[in-house]
Order: structure tokens, then C-alpha cells, then sequence
């Protein structure tokens, strides 16, 4: 791994982040874009997590946005012609957000599901992902998702994660607009057992809970992660194009191995 994301992992989970606002009264909207940008281009509205490493975070030490999600919308934006205004808000509110047309884009390692390409347009998928359970090192009980029925269990809100134990558990859930409030209460022994995708999964163990959690069972689920676009944007298929040539070129496979410490399993 490189250093910028360990030290980045490290100081998301020492020091509190603080979100932007949301776009607030910005004109731009749909994929109408504006050309405020320092030159001719149009600017589009993009919005991303606070805090979903590696995807994205705040390096408390530049104050700028990092992961592999902005890395890839940065290259995708100079591929494509347009610049970028970065909204940096919750999981929840880009959901919401692109439902109503508010931006232009988003990209939050967000999950493609047929309830939200109801609601809005997805690019293919970029990442191949999953959810996983985490319990404490010293559990024993839990040894897979059966096991949680009737147990406190903590995930992020209005992720695929709550609505898989909605849908498939009779867990005690308890969710956070933070996941790492969910990890907390795990290690402090408030919760038994913490569901979320794979990636933050294992790297919050590996890097941040010091040989007290662990996984429990299988990979739950398979997922895809989609960049999102308002309905009929026309950026849709731009940025597919751009995303396609980054595979062919091996740029996409540099941006995975920048963040992940590997080629992609299909290279």
C-alpha cells in the first residue's frame, strides 16, 4: 500500500471530519454544467463521501480529498473534457441528491441496485465488491450471519448493508451515518457484530482495530459499484467511453494498484 493511504486511513479515524455543505443553491444541475471553471470547460457538480476509505477520504494533512474514487473521476474529467465543483457530503444525501437532479455526478463506491436505477442513471460498474461480518477477536458464537438473529448488530444508514439485514436477519440493528461509530461500538462491546462492504472492512482491521475484530463467515454478497448520473444525463455514456479506454490503456489498472497494493483480477 502506499503511504498517502495509510496515513490518510489513520488520520480519518483520529480526527473528526468535517463535511461541505451540500450544493445548496448551485445552478448546476442535470448535465447542464457551467463554465466558471478556469477555462472553457464546463463545470459539473460531483458528490462524494466523507469518509469511505479507500474510496474516499479527507488527508487531514493537506485538507484535500484522496482515495481511489477521486483519483478515477479526476482522470475520467480530464478524459471527457469538464472540470469538477466537489460536494463532499453523507452516504444518504448523494442517494437523495441524485434522485432529484441536485448533481451532476456521484461517486461514493456506491453499490448498483435496480430500487436506485429507478431513481437515477449508473455508468458500468467500476469495482467488484461485497459485504462481509465483523465480530470481535475474542467471539465465538458468531460464526456467521445465522448466528446474529436477536443480536445487536450495526451497520451504515442507507447502504446495501442495513437493507440486507433488514431483508435477511432478525438482528437488533443499529445504524450510523458514520461507519466507524459502527466499529467503535463494536470494540467497546455496545454491538456484536458490525455488517459493511468488504474493502472497509479489512482495512479498518488491518490498519485501526489493533488484533480486537475480525471476520465471521463468507463473503454475503456480490455487488458492483456504478458511478451515478442524474436520468438521460448525456454524461452517462461519455464517461463509460472514458472508463472503457482507461481498461484498454492499463491507467485504470495504475489508479487500483495505487490504492489497493494490486493489479485488478482481470488484467
Amino acid at each position: 500500500m502506499k503511504n498517502k493511504f495509510i496515513l490518510g486511513f489513520a488520520s480519518l479515524f483520529t480526527v473528526a471530519v468535517i463535511a461541505a455543505c451540500g450544493a445548496g443553491d448551485d445552478e448546476t444541475t442535470g448535465d447542464g454544467g457551467n463554465d466558471d471553471g478556469d477555462g472553457d470547460l464546463p463545470v459539473y457538480t460531483v458528490a462524494t463521501d466523507t469518509n469511505y476509505v479507500p474510496f474516499e477520504f479527507l488527508n487531514t494533512e493537506t485538507e484535500e480529498m484522496e482515495g481511489f474514487d477521486i483519483d478515477l473521476i479526476n482522470e475520467i474529467a480530464e478524459r471527457v473534457g469538464f472540470e469538477i465543483d466537489l460536494e463532499v457530503v453523507e452516504f444518504d444525501g448523494i442517494v437523495t441528491g441524485m434522485g432529484t437532479g441536485r448533481y451532476d455526478i456521484g461517486i461514493a463506491g456506491m453499490t448498483i441496485t435496480d430500487e436506485r436505477a429507478e431513481n437515477f442513471d449508473f455508468s458500468d460498474p467500476y469495482y467488484d465488491a461485497g459485504l462481509i461480518l465483523a465480530v470481535r477477536e475474542d467471539e465465538e458464537e458468531i460464526q456467521s450471519i445465522d448466528d446474529v438473529d436477536g443480536r445487536p448488530v450495526a451497520t451504515r444508514a442507507s447502504t446495501t448493508s442495513e437493507d440486507y439485514l433488514l431483508e435477511n436477519t432478525e438482528a437488533e440493528i443499529s445504524t450510523f451515518p458514520d461507519i466507524v461509530n459502527a466499529y467503535q461500538d463494536l470494540i467497546a462491546g455496545r454491538v456484536d457484530a458490525v455488517i459493511y462492504d468488504v474493502p472497509n472492512v479489512l482495512y479498518y482491521i488491518e490498519t485501526e482495530a489493533l488484533g480486537e475484530m475480525k471476520t465471521a463467515g463468507e463473503l454475503l454478497t456480490g455487488e458492483k459499484y456504478g458511478i451515478a448520473f442524474p436520468q438521460d444525463s448525456e454524461l452517462t455514456e461519455q464517461v463509460n467511453e472514458a472508463l472503457a479506454e482507461m481498461r484498454d490503456d492499463g491507467t485504470y489498472g495504475d489508479i487500483y494498484e495505487e490504492w489497493f497494493g494490486q493489479r485488478p483480477d482481470d488484467e
